[in-house]
């Protein structure tokens, strides 16, 4: 019998949400589909593709069309079979053997997940009470702790809050001997990118995905955009059929014209601000909890009670995220029907527990 490698005694595998309700708003998905348009074209592409040929290794298109959305060269960025696998890949790239990971917690879980696969030492910097740190703050622990790589979401998962473009920026350069990877996976919602001095940062690398604001979850297609050497230095590293043809294709219609795309942002940034106030005359009504506000496309319950309300919720079909560590609950923001009937069932639940 083999003996397995000791880390795997305290590994947790992520569990993503069951898929039995009526309405699933624990995911952070988007409540659009693809316009029927990009579904048909989808659906015809299908056929262009030699399914006995392996995928474009350079996936040289939806990098052309992915520069061209985030105005930045096709050499700067490399696509990944999302942002999980690009997460794996710059933490295996960049961090030596025994190297160090800096995470800012709470955060997205898959940061430390893969640096404890890669068995490599994570500084865990704890965020205040309302999942805040100041840049200077992370400076000041990231100069002590001298990690090879520091990672966060921007603005964050699940927290919901973030540093502005000027804070990130005074980061990065703070650090200059440090990898700073800012995962912008929720940035289509804010508008503090720093995608614009992004590819000029010797250690900066930007993360984006079509996963959110884009709505093709789906689709598996994420980025990383960076300076020029960063990149070359990852596709060394990358496999080289990574992005599969059926992805590519698809996401080169999805990346075509992306006008929809901003007309659904503006409508999923309107639905998260209502069901934000909504929430917010709620928490005013009967007290049971208090709200956090986000710029993302979620709403962020703060109550101790959040593990009941979650399990109430489940009993009406409806699902959540529930942070129990974090007294937090985690809702994304749904269609307005969705909304509506939340909040129905929200109001029902806080007047039973008053």
């Amino acid at each position: 019998m083999i003996t397995l490698p000791e880390k795997l005694s305290t590994m947790t595998p992520y569990e993503p949400g069951e898929d039995m309700y009526d309405i699933k708003l624990d995911a952070n998905e988007s409540y659009f589909s693809l316009p029927e348009e990009l579904l048909d074209a989808v659906i015809a592409g299908i056929e262009t593709i030699d399914f006995n040929r392996y995928p474009d290794p350079a996936v040289t298109d939806v990098r052309r069309l992915a520069g061209r959305e985030f105005r930045i060269a096709p050499g700067n960025i490399v696509v990944g079979n999302g942002s999980d696998e690009l997460i794996s890949l710059i933490v295996n790239t960049f961090a030596p053997r025994g190297g160090k990971v800096m995470v800012l917690s709470p955060d997205f879980s898959m940061y430390q997940f893969y640096a404890e696969v890669a068995e490599l030492e994570i500084v865990n910097m704890l965020k205040d009470g309302e999942f805040a740190l100041t840049e200077q703050e992370v400076i000041d622990r990231a100069k002590a702790e001298k990690p090879d790589i520091l990672i966060f979401s921007n603005p964050c998962n699940p927290g919901g809050q973030g540093f502005d473009h000027g804070e990130t920026l005074r980061i990065c350069m703070a650090l200059e001997d440090t990898l700073v990877v800012v995962d912008e996976a929720y940035m289509d919602f804010w508008d503090q990118s720093i995608l614009d001095v992004s590819t000029a940062l010797e250690n900066v690398l930007v993360m984006r995905t079509l996963s959110k604001a884009y709505g093709c979850a789906a689709l598996r297609c994420g980025f990383v955009i960076g300076y020029k050497d960063l990149i070359d230095q990852l596709n060394k590293t990358r496999s080289p059929y990574n992005v599969n043809s059926m992805t590519q294709m698809a996401a080169s219609i999805v990346l075509e014209d992306t006008s929809w795309q901003k007309e659904q942002c503006a409508a999923i940034v309107a639905r998260k601000e209502e069901l934000e106030q909504a929430c917010t005359e709620l928490a005013q009504e009967y007290s049971v909890f208090s709200v956090l506000p986000t710029h993302t496309n979620f709403v962020i319950l703060r109550t101790p009670k959040c593990t009941d309300i979650y399990e109430e919720l489940k009993t009406r079909s409806i699902l959540v995220r529930c942070f129990p560590n974090y007294s937090m609950l985690r809702i994304t923001t749904g269609s307005e029907a969705e909304n509506r009937e939340l909040l129905e069932e929200l109001k029902d639940i806080c007047s039973s527990m008053q």
